[in-house]
């Protein structure tokens, strides 16, 4: 029987692309997905680009004064109602965010089953509200909360090819030889100020560190390499900050980028934030990494994400308070110094969470699921991360 199945996300990327990936899977399988989101530009983008053939809704746009929230919610759930009557929707499953709220009471005022997918080893604002009202809980993550009878890990949903991508094959399209250091730096969809900042002059400073203890690589032509994304509009002063810290590495600054399951596989080592999707994907890729989780939440969600990692001895810790170029950079030398630590770090990331989540979210709602359905060839198709 064919479901059609409510798909809502709202807030960052690291929200809306699972849902997007699930969305492909449900198509892939038979059945017909609606996405509701906010309607903020950078979510019709996205699903312009990427899902075109996928019907997209929007709810009333919300205030940003908090007094004026719990009238907004009451719209918004109103809206809500005639969307999921209007469009014959059969259940509802949300990623995460703030329009997950008045989605989700709509579909139990109205008997449908609501699914939750948690992508944080710490459960989120909207996700502990609705919890009581989920018929299952997906995690992306190992958490406390997984420990509930209506909880399932099942990793989080992922771009297509992530962890797919030879890692020769990805360094020769980019133009890499065997012998380079290759740096991804990514502070998720949005940029991190704090990484743009430091990183540049970071790696500057192990570069020359490395060739003046003969560290550098050997082969001709090798170099130390950084693939930067900087966020929109903050590219230009990445790469000036990489410009004026002379030759000891050669860097790629880009505001955003489609090709992460290359630069993923290209990588030997990711400095990033430590979003749920983000400790995802290092998973899947079997990467080693440094992690300088934003600082601001106050559950500290990445925080708890990055320690899943450095529990498994795959990730460093920098908090943001801690973090300076000096420091960064005596840590990236003593890294990239010792290849087979980096390499031991990378095979104690890769296989921390269940693979195919998307498959397995699919079969855990009774979905039918076709062969090859899952966090990569379910998604075919689909651009990297925008």
């Amino acid at each position: 029987m064919v479901q059609r199945v409510c798909l809502v996300s709202g807030g960052t990327g690291g929200h809306l692309m699972p849902a997007m990936v699930l969305a492909r899977a449900m198509q892939a399988s038979g059945h017909e997905p609606v996405m509701v989101t906010e309607g903020r530009e950078v979510e019709r983008e996205l699903l312009r680009r990427q899902l075109p053939d996928v019907r997209g809704v929007e709810l009333p746009a919300a205030s940003r004064s908090r007094l004026a929230l719990p009238l907004w919610v009451l719209r918004a759930t109103a809206a809500a109602r005639r969307i999921l009557r209007d469009q014959r929707v059969d259940c509802v499953v949300s990623t995460g965010g703030r329009p997950s709220v008045p989605v989700a009471l709509a579909a139990k005022s109205l008997g449908m089953p609501v699914y939750l997918l948690e992508q944080n080893a710490v459960t989120g604002r909207a996700n502990r509200l609705l919890a009581p009202l989920a018929k299952r809980i997906y995690h992306g993550l190992p958490s406390a909360a997984a420990a509930s009878p209506r909880a399932l890990v099942t990793g989080t949903p992922l771009r297509p090819g992530i962890g797919c991508v030879d890692r020769e094959a990805a360094r020769a399209e980019l133009g890499f030889v065997a012998a380079d250091r290759v740096v991804l730096v990514t502070g998720g969809s949005q940029g991190a100020q704090a990484l743009n900042r430091i990183v540049p002059v970071a790696l500057a400073a192990a570069g020359r560190s490395l060739a003046a203890a003969g560290e550098a690589p050997g082969s001709a032509g090798a170099m130390l390499r950084a693939v930067h994304l900087a966020g929109l509009e903050r590219d230009g002063e990445v790469r000036t900050s990489y410009a004026v810290s002379g030759s000891a590495v050669l860097a790629d600054v880009r505001t955003v980028a489609t090709d992460m399951d290359r630069l993923f596989a290209a990588a030997d080592l990711v400095v990033c934030r430590g979003g749920g999707s983000t400790v995802a994907e290092l998973c899947a890729v079997g990467r080693p990494a440094v992690i300088v989780p934003y600082p601001h939440h106050k559950d500290r969600q990445q925080l708890r994400n990055a320690e899943v990692l450095a529990r498994a001895g795959a990730a460093w810790i920098v908090e943001e308070s801690q973090l300076t170029a000096e420091g960064l950079a005596e840590l990236l030398h003593s890294l990239f110094a010792e290849p087979e630590r980096l390499r031991r770090m990378g095979e104690a990331a890769r296989g921390l969470l269940p693979a195919d989540a998307a498959g397995a979210i699919l079969r855990d709602m009774g979905l039918a699921v076709t062969a090859g359905v899952g966090g990569g060839s379910a998604a075919a198709g689909m651009g990297g991360r925008q």
